[in-house]
């Protein structure tokens, strides 16, 4: 490092001035002064039993630092910073430093003088010590910062010093000769790869936009939108940013407009050639009369009522709906579009599918767009690092100065918990014993041509509820599952038998699923009880037959399984092999008919599926569930329609992800132009398997569970990073069955900035309190050595990721949550400070505009 760097980041102390580089001694001389004249006489006399100082970091010297020695070196570093930016002033006080923090009344500023000035090509140093207006950089600094990534065809960053004109002169640059260099300033290769990066993310955006999965395009995401039942009213009456204050309502009337103005700011527009047919406003509904809120963690569902949705909306006149050739489910505006064959809505065929998939397949496998995105994911890595460094105490003290919030009253929610899983092994064990004591003679099972009660069920297995314990149960899953999916997949059979099984676990059993619906009303207790969790449940639909959604339906809607904390997913297990050998299907389109068909004829008339209808009113989107690790052979050269599709053999991912996304299209616009909620892709991926997944993924979901296989894809990692595609990680499930903790990806995925969410996945299998999704955070950080900010930024983005309504989102993060950096935080809801959030976002925007 040459000696300006040496003078900017001094490496130690010393008590030789002869030996201490001059930044050094500039910064470090007036805190010894200060500190010598207010010491004791007696802590003169031991001066000299002290360990003698060297120019060398030492650990165990920089932990010895008093709290009171810290407050001075920070009170330090901002005044040498300010007087850095605003010039030549008065001498600063040299005996003693103001320990009030000013953070209140100001945003404070990250220190400029590490992390830009060791990466002059990303960004100026004039750039990195402004303070925190919400506006973007000018047309002149872009110009600016592109000339300077020119000098680097991979965005390298060789160290600047400041010339005599007070810019930056770029020794590294000078060896480049000028024919390198095109008319723009911008090296050929480096345009080149940017291109095709760029490129990457146009086929997301208009893939997003095709089928409404963008935020925004939900009417749930509009102000119109009521969220039935009522949430519970906040409770701490004197917070200046509830939602009655006028700002918050004007803000959420703009919110719709700036959805939009940022959707065509950000995303290409598609060619898809769309109907000029009027989407039909979010219907009113009739005036109820006042209900009293029930208290949370009470009477689970007694303020929902199937009232509400009367009268049900009618029938969509002249629209139809049709499976076309290609097993995608077409909607058509009237008798006579549906005879020429000329729907609503363009869906892309699945040639044009696999011919967007093999250019995301070319670029991720390109060697030097490989490397380029290697590096600046390292840089990313790098500048986390240096940040932390410099600004983890200025976090700090503003977390501190927020009052009333941290990690445990922030909103949380689990964005991946399968709902037969949901409870804890200790919870499920205390439910069977009680049934066992109490309802003895219940009839639950119809087996061999006779009922069966419970008592009956544990006669055949020869145990009574005093042999049952946590052991007996099996249910957690230990080393002996590791890379076994089939082992793990038997953790779900209480005590080994399927029958408990169906008992407890399921939906559609013998006894309608009253057992399970029971169970899961006391973990939703638990929910609201804790007030700050939420879940996302996933639920399974098989597609075996068509009335699974009018089953599932009823299930919840009859047992009032309702909650402000809790939405539900449908997650679709990749079964076809074994439908296909049980004679259930005849070929893969009768699975996709099975499974679309019933949202379609729901959407249409909602009189035909009226408690379908109410149970999608809080349904989020779709998952795609099995075990990735399976080998998958292409056995077509050219793949068939799922019309023909009828061998044993099991459709490859990328085949599923598309006829999921393809039948999601159609009816997503059609149910936005009724006013009704649309749907979003979340499927499980990058778990284990084949890389190409991820490459799926980026085309056509908007968010993913696991992702642990980006860690070997730099370009899709990149391209993951940088569109801030949402990903939710269950480091203790894969420590369990697929990746030790220890090696687990989540805390560099973090650190570098992508969007990370923690979940549990299996408390069933994982979890050992009531509380698992805190027991989730406690284990990451104390592994990964996560602050208090750290927690609270990862809660923020498990919220943004979900699919909760707009209005509780700004209920839990602030009115402006969906603007971007400092101007969508609301330190007094989330606990982020700004200081993080300018960080993230300057530094996301710099990787989008080069």
């Amino acid at each position: 490092m040459g000696p300006s760097a040496a003078e900017e980041h001094p490496g130690g102390r010393t008590d030789h001035e002869e030996t201490m580089p001059s930044g050094a001694q500039v910064l470090f001389a007036p805190l010894e002064q200060a500190q010598k004249e207010e010491s004791s006489p007696s802590e003169k006399e031991n001066d000299d039993e002290e360990p003698a100082r060297s120019a060398i970091y030492d650990y165990a010297s920089e932990k010895s630092l008093s709290h009171e020695e810290s407050k001075l070196f920070y009170q330090h570093s901002r005044e040498t910073r300010q007087h850095d930016l605003d010039g030549p002033s008065l001498p600063s006080r040299a005996r003693t430093f103001s320990l009030n923090y000013e953070g209140r009344g100001t945003r404070p500023r990250y220190r400029s003088g590490g992390y830009h000035d060791l990466m002059p090509g990303r960004e100026t140093g004039l750039e990195a010590t402004q303070s925190y207006a919400p506006s973007r950089q000018s047309a002149s600094t872009h110009a600016a910062t592109a000339h300077d990534h020119g000098k680097h065809p991979y965005g390298g960053h060789a160290t600047a010093a400041p010339n005599s004109n007070g810019g930056q002169e770029d020794n590294a640059s000078q060896q480049i000769e000028r024919p390198l260099l095109d008319d723009s300033g911008i090296h050929p290769e480096l345009q080149e790869m940017s291109s095709m990066i760029q490129k990457v993310l146009d086929l997301r955006h208009k893939y997003m936009e095709i089928s409404l999965q963008r935020p925004g395009d939900n009417p749930k995401d509009h102000s119109s939108w009521e969220v039935y039942p009522e949430p519970p009213k906040p409770v701490w009456t004197n917070d200046p940013t509830a939602s009655a204050s006028p700002s918050a309502t004007i803000s959420r009337v703009a919110s719709k407009a700036h959805f939009g103005a940022e959707q065509d700011m950000s995303m290409s527009r598609s060619q898809v050639s769309l109907s000029s047919v009027a989407e039909e406003p979010v219907r009113p509904r009739p005036a109820t009369p006042p209900r009293k809120q029930r208290k949370p963690g009470q009477d689970i569902g007694s303020d929902f009522d199937m009232s509400y949705f009367e009268p049900l909306p009618g029938k969509d006149g002249t629209m139809a709906f049709e499976l076309d050739e290609g097993s995608v489910f077409q909607v058509y505006e009237n008798g006579e579009a549906l005879q020429d064959k000329r729907p609503w809505i363009q869906v892309p065929t699945l040639r044009d599918y696999y011919i967007d998939l093999n250019i995301v397949k070319e670029v991720s496998e390109d060697g030097p767009i490989k490397s380029f995105a290697f590096r600046e994911l390292q840089i990313l890595d790098g500048k986390f690092n240096l940040y932390s460094l410099e600004n983890s105490y200025a976090e700090m003290m503003e977390s501190k100065g927020v009052p009333h919030r941290d990690f445990y009253n922030v909103r949380k929610v689990d964005t991946h918990v399968h709902h037969s899983a949901c409870m804890n092994s200790k919870h499920l064990l205390r439910f069977i014993k009680c049934k066992l004591k109490k309802a003895a003679r219940d009839i639950v099972m119809h087996r061999d041509g006779k009922e069966m009660t419970l008592q009956d069920v544990f006669d055949s297995l020869n145990m009574t509820a005093y042999d049952l314990s946590i052991d007996t149960l099996d249910t957690h899953a230990h080393t002996d599952s590791f890379h076994r999916f089939d082992k793990f997949n038997l953790k779900y059979n209480p005590v080994g038998s399927s029958r408990l099984r169906e008992i407890f676990l399921k939906t559609d059993n013998y006894i309608q699923g009253r057992y399970l619906a029971e169970l899961t009303r006391e973990v939703i207790a638990d929910l609201e009880n804790s007030k700050y969790q939420m879940v996302e449940w996933r639920i399974s639909i098989y597609g075996r037959t068509l009335d699974e959604w009018d089953k599932l339906a009823a299930w919840v809607i009859d047992n009032k399984l309702v909650s402000h904390n809790v939405r539900w997913l449908i997650q679709i297990p990749r079964l076809y092999s074994l439908y296909k050998k049980q004679k259930i299907v005849k070929n893969f389109e009768q699975l996709i008919v099975n499974i679309f068909q019933p949202l379609y004829e729901v959407t249409h008339d909602p009189s035909s599926h009226p408690k379908l209808h109410a149970f999608l009113h809080r349904v989020i989107g779709f998952d795609s569930v099995d075990d990735e690790s399976k080998v998958e052979r292409r056995y077509h050269r050219k793949f068939p329609t799922p019309r023909d599709w009828d061998g044993p053999e099991n459709p490859m991912y990328n085949y599923w992800i598309y006829h999921l996304w393809g039948n999601m299209v159609a009816l997503n616009h059609w149910r936005k132009r009724r006013g009704f909620g649309t749907f979003v892709l979340r499927p499980h991926c990058g778990e284990a398997g084949d890389v190409e997944h991820l490459q799926s993924a980026v085309l056509c979901c908007h968010s993913i569970s696991h992702g642990l296989l980006l860690r070997k894809a730099s370009l899709l990692q990149y391209i993951f990073y940088l569109d801030q595609i949402g990903i939710a990680m269950s480091p203790l499930s894969n420590n369990a069955l697929f990746l030790a903790y220890d090696r687990n990806p989540f805390q560099v995925y973090f650190r570098r900035g992508l969007n990370v969410s923690l979940s549990t996945d299996d408390p069933l299998q994982f979890a050992y309190t009531k509380e698992p999704l805190i027991e989730e955070y406690s284990v990451a950080a104390q592994i990964c050595k996560l602050s208090a900010v750290d927690m609270c930024e990862l809660a923020q983005h498990s919220v943004v990721q979900s699919g909760f309504e707009h209005e509780l989102k700004q209920r839990w993060l602030g009115p402006n949550y969906h603007l971007p950096g400092v101007q969508g935080n609301n330190v007094a809801k989330t606990n982020v400070p700004n200081l993080r959030e300018e960080f993230r976002h300057s530094t996301l925007q710099h990787e989008r505009e080069m």
